[in-house]
């Protein structure tokens, strides 16, 4: 009688482990189940977000060339130095140049005199001194010499010197000057190079009119408005400003050109040409 009592005791036992085993193995299939059903949600910026570059307008870019042949004399600036408008950059040796400016100094005087001659002939030949033939000739040789100045005179300005201040010298060295305020960014000259008038010598940038040139994606330009607010990071500061021009083209890679200016003449000079932002865009 013990031993079935003991027997039945045994089974009890083991029935309520394997019970207890199985809502184990529940429990650990409902947790599984319940962690499959999670969903992880990706943050949504709430800036209209692309690229930038910092630019300024092409008439703010100043690329200078020898214009003339010759031997490059003296340079008298480095990149990143500011020059002033009329400031000398460099002098180039050119013998062609004094040349050019004999020929222009005897096509003045052979102007001038033709000048004098025809307005004389023309007195002449109103109280009918000379005859219509003699003063046609006259005029036309005057018209000759006049053409020859004119050019030389445009070719002197076309190389970037004053006509007049050629005719009271004759040198052979031309000075190279800056037509603006501005900074010397690039500079491909060194003393004693030779030099053709194709060789690009200097470029001089003004950045009083820096601005940022975004490329807005096709699909998010119907967001874009005029006067909407932007801002980029640089460095510890969110430098802030507002939409200005909005291009009508979609370019090859499917981005509209936006034009940006920023808020603060102080944040301008912060910032150098050229450099990449990633530039939010304030609904």
């Amino acid at each position: 009688m013990k031993n079935v009592m003991y027997i039945s005791f045994l089974v009890v036992i083991l029935y309520s482990c394997g019970n207890k085993q199985n809502e184990g193995i529940e429990e650990s299939e409902a947790k599984e189940n319940d962690t499959s059903s999670v969903v992880v949600e990706t943050p949504v910026s709430k800036y209209i977000e692309c690229f930038g570059v910092v630019d300024i307008p092409p008439n703010q870019i100043f690329e200078i060339y020898a214009k003339a042949n010759g031997y490059i004399a003296d340079v008298k600036v480095l990149e990143g130095q500011h020059v002033n408008k009329g400031e000398t950059l460099l002098e180039i040796e050119s013998p062609e140049f004094a040349i050019l400016q004999k020929e222009y100094k005897s096509a003045k005087a052979n102007f001038d005199w033709h000048k004098q001659n025809v307005e004389r002939n023309r007195i002449l030949f109103s109280n009918k001194a000379i005859s219509e033939k003699e003063i046609q000739t006259i005029e036309k040789e005057f018209e000759v010499a006049q053409a020859n100045y004119m050019g030389l005179r445009e070719q002197i300005k076309a190389i970037g010197f004053d006509s007049e201040k050629v005719l009271s010298s004759i040198s052979n060295k031309l000075n190279i000057t800056s037509k603006i305020h501005g900074v010397v960014v690039i500079l491909n000259a060194k003393n004693g190079s030779r030099v053709s008038s194709e060789n690009h010598l200097l470029t001089v940038i003004d950045k009083s009119h820096i601005h940022m040139e975004m490329k807005i994606s096709a699909n998010d330009i119907q967001k874009i408005q005029l006067n909407q607010a932007f801002f980029i990071l640089h460095n510890s500061d969110t430098i802030r400003g507002k939409i200005h021009l909005i291009n009508d083209i979609v370019n090859d890679d499917n981005t509209v050109r936006v034009h940006g200016h920023f808020d603060q003449a102080a944040d301008e000079k912060k910032l150098i040409v050229g450099q990449n932002y990633f530039v939010n865009i304030i609904p």
